[in-house]
This record gives structure tokens, sequence and C-alpha cells, in this order.
């Protein structure tokens, strides 16, 4: 037997819903729930059982000296061209800067970089987690110990970037300030005629 509703007034512009109807939405938004819980649950299954999943291991990774996967051995530094970092230009003419995070500085403290031109920058950390963050960019990103992040970037514009730890690492985490100094570009030497 339903109940009577009383007459609407010229307020009411939404009709109150009943227990009843409300049940019936909560049971339907359930079993939506619920197929999407069991068809996440079996896709993942599915991938595992046919290989489709991302490998975090593998045979691929960087062209960097001692970085396999993207990983390398943090005490093994030395093997690597983190031992020496910087910018360097490789012999095929693209620029590679090589950046250290640990506590508490970055290596180098000032990277100098020309404008206009691709840089692919590596950062690693020694110790603990860091953050490597150029202001003014999109760069961010979180340094972990015992892996590589890289990224290319171009810099349009000569001028000064600061970069900032943005990972809280320790007491002295307030201090890890450093730059990157975007440089004009020297002017190539007038070729003569015939070259």
């Amino acid at each position: 037997m339903t109940r009577p509703q009383p007459p609407s007034q010229p307020g009411d512009a939404v009709p109150r819903l009943e227990h009843h109807t409300l049940k019936r939405y909560e049971s339907i938004w359930f079993g939506i729930a619920v197929v999407i819980s069991l068809f996440l649950f079996v896709s993942v299954i599915v991938s595992f059982i046919s290989g489709t999943y991302s490998a975090i291991g593998g045979g691929g990774g960087h062209h960097i000296t001692g970085v396999t996967n993207g990983r390398l051995d943090p005490r093994n530094i030395a093997a690597t061209p983190f031992a020496k970092p910087g910018l360097r230009e490789n012999a095929d003419g693209t620029l590679e800067a090589f950046v250290v995070a640990k506590a508490f500085a970055f290596d180098p403290p000032v990277l100098r970089v020309p404008a206009g031109r691709p840089v692919t920058i590596h950062v690693t950390s020694l110790d603990v987690m860091h953050g490597y963050e150029v202001e003014g960019t999109n760069i961010n990103a979180s340094v972990i110990p015992g892996q590589v992040a890289s990224f290319t970037t171009t810099f349009g514009r000569p001028g000064s970037h600061g970069t900032i730890c943005n990972e809280y690492c320790g007491t002295g985490h307030h201090n890890m300030l450093g730059r990157v100094v975007v440089e004009a570009p020297t002017p190539q030497a007038a070729r003569p005629a015939g070259e």
C-alpha cells in the first residue's frame, strides 16, 4: 500500500525521494562499482598471464656508461659520467648535462647551458631522495638514489633559473639551491667564401 503524497506546494520544486527509491539507486551504483572492480581485476590477471604488462627489468636502458635500465650503483659513481658532473658536447653535436644531488647540494651548483639548443639533463642522487626543480620551467623530477632521471629541454632565452630540491632530504634541505644559467649562443666564426 502506497502512502498518499501531500499536495505539492508552489515552492516545492523537487519531490522527495522515498527510501525504496534511494535503495534502488544505491543498488544500481553498487552494481556498477562491482562490475568495474571485476573488470580491472581480470584485466590485471590477463596482462600478467599474456605478458603485456610493462616490465621494470629488461634489456633496454640508457646509453650512459654504468647505467642499465635507468639504474646505477651510487657506490660506483666513478665508473659513470656522473663522476665529472656538468655539461658536455657529444661527438654528434648533442648536449648532455650530468647533475648529482647529494646532501645538501647539487653538483655542479651552477649549470651553464646555451640558449636555443636541446640539452638532455641526467640527474641522480648519491644518498637519499631529492628533487630537482628548475624555477620558471616545467622541469621537476624526483631524484631517487640508484636511478637516473633524464629529460630533454631547450631553453629559449638567456637568463638565470634557480634550482631547488623540492623533496625534504634532511636538516640542510633549505640550503640545497643551485642555478641554471642560460647563455646566449656564441656566434660561429665567419667562414671564408667557398667552404
